[in-house]
């Protein structure tokens, strides 16, 4: 029976993509999650996946030894990139893809970025991408590679909570231009899609939502559905990385994030706005439906997930 390995199963993605993993097996497919420290007491989910047959395996970016154990006798093996940026990301990445091409891996599946595909001044969120899919293309496996873009979540999650500490602003740089947000656990099913075979050989994949909305607009949605009063400053790249950086904003995602209303460092912050401005989201694509067969969840759909959390009066 073949077998399917998911790495990083606990993670945001990771949980997602395995539950929608199980639910679109075959029969003759076996599926492996992987986790860098699956605790000792099974939680409730690794209780749930093992019941419906998956494998669970504690496997680590940096241990090849572990990483040699989960892709004995594999089919497919699909990583998720770490939230680390540079060098130690791209090391981990690559230990990755080596060692499943040494352990006889036949293709390789990963989550990558918008812009990773440009050949040259790549946003710094693209570079390590870029690199990783590099490795990929170099190593001669069969591989399915999905571009992601931005997540819908972020603005909910990452971006609002900043509105307040802000002074009631949003300090933004996209300049109005729309983007096509993904919803996060969209992502995460066409990574388990993809796993599973539902793509195309050595494909590349642009992963989207259904329609490209300027983060004006969807500011303006919060605010009419909470009450929130707030406004708008767009800032030029350099203004904006002065303003988080005078405020003490770490340059590194290895700071101290916690006097801060979200984790995002400076180069990482003003990527994000970049990317927009530079139209590297404006297209959308059909990639989700045709992996997954559900329409991508839309900007608000999203927003309303996280009603909880959004700024009010």
């Amino acid at each position: 029976m073949p077998k399917y390995v998911f790495m990083g199963a606990t993670g945001k993605i990771g949980t997602v993509a395995a539950d929608y993993a199980l639910e679109i097996a075959g029969p003759d497919q076996k599926l492996v999650f992987t986790s860098h420290s699956f605790p000792t007491n099974p939680t409730d989910k690794m209780k749930e996946w093992t019941k419906k047959g998956a494998e669970l395996i504690n496997a680590d970016y940096d241990d090849v030894a572990s990483l040699q154990k989960a892709f004995e006798g594999v089919e497919a093996v699909t990583f998720v990139s770490t939230w680390m940026f540079g060098e130690e990301r791209r090391r981990q990445h690559k230990t990755v893809i080596d060692t499943a091409k040494a352990c006889g891996v036949k293709r390789i599946g990963y989550t990558s970025f918008a812009g990773a595909g440009l050949e040259k001044d790549l946003p710094y969120l693209s570079e390590d991408h870029k690199y990783t899919e590099g490795v990929i293309f170099d190593s001669g496996l069969d591989y399915n590679i999905q571009r992601d873009y931005l997540y819908s979540d972020n603005i909910p999650q990452l971006f609002a909570p900043s509105w307040t500490y802000c002074g009631h602003k949003w300090l933004l740089n996209s300049k109005g231009v729309p983007a096509a947000y993904v919803a996060r656990d969209d992502c995460a099913r066409v990574a388990a899609a993809l796993l599973l075979g539902k793509g195309k050989h050595k494909s590349v994949y642009e992963v989207t939502g259904p329609e490209a909305i300027s983060d004006y607009k969807i500011f303006e949605y919060i605010c009419r559905k909470t009450g929130y009063k707030g406004e708008i400053q767009d800032m030029t790249d350099e203004e904006l990385a002065k303003w988080w950086t005078d405020k003490g904003l770490p340059l590194s995602v290895k700071g101290d994030f916690s006097k801060f209303p979200m984790k995002l460092s400076v180069p990482d912050l003003v990527s994000c706005g970049n990317v927009v401005e530079r139209g590297l989201m404006k297209d959308v694509s059909g990639t989700v439906e045709e992996l997954t067969g559900r329409k991508p969840l839309t900007e608000w759909e999203v927003v309303d997930r996280y009603s909880d959390i959004l700024p009010r009066p």
